[in-house]
């Protein structure tokens, strides 16, 4: 891949790691949580701009800034580790599904976070078994826990898109999407 091309979008994949590492803090100051996935809004919307190379980038920077800035996701429990996996494969589904094969927005995320949702219930099945955790129960709930979030990325996530690509289609055009 061409550098001038990959340093086109250095500007754009630090907003969304920004955005990654901010987001966790305003929903946890106002006792939203991780329930609604804050840290995955800006980095799967990012993902959707993106060349999957630099998503993935962002996915692995992300959780790492916020943990040095902030302790969180922290590294045991594991989950510090389950989000960078889960971050990686959300970002490279986007990025391949939406920049690259052109699949509706909303196709493209229900197969990313259907992905995510059964690589969570796989890494906790391993990880609890680890821990000496009850696998199924502690793995359902996970995975039901980030319903809220799943919800707010389908609605958030088009919505955002919609509106820059009224107004501003030079960044939309800038990514390859139409």
């Amino acid at each position: 891949m061409d550098e001038v091309y990959i340093y086109r979008f250095i500007p754009l994949a630090a907003l969304f790691a920004t955005l990654g590492v901010i987001f966790p803090i305003f929903f946890h100051l106002v006792g939203l949580g991780s329930a609604f996935l804050p840290m995955f809004i800006p980095v799967m919307m990012g993902a959707t701009l993106l060349p999957p190379s630099i998503a993935v980038a962002v996915a692995i920077i992300t959780p790492l800034v916020s943990f040095v800035l902030t302790g969180m996701p922290p590294v045991y429990p594991p989950m510090l580790f389950i989000i960078v996996v889960e971050l990686i494969v959300v970002s490279l589904i986007c990025s391949v599904l939406y920049g690259k094969k052109k699949l509706p927005i909303g196709w493209t995320l229900l197969i990313a976070m259907a992905v995510d949702r059964l690589l969570l219930f796989g890494m906790i099945q391993l990880i609890t078994k680890q821990l000496g955790f009850s696998e199924k129960l502690f793995s359902l709930g996970v995975i039901f826990y980030g319903i809220p979030g799943m919800v707010l990325i389908l609605i958030i996530i088009p919505l955002s898109l919609k509106f820059l690509r009224s107004k501003y289609p030079q960044i939309v055009q800038s990514t390859g999407r139409p």
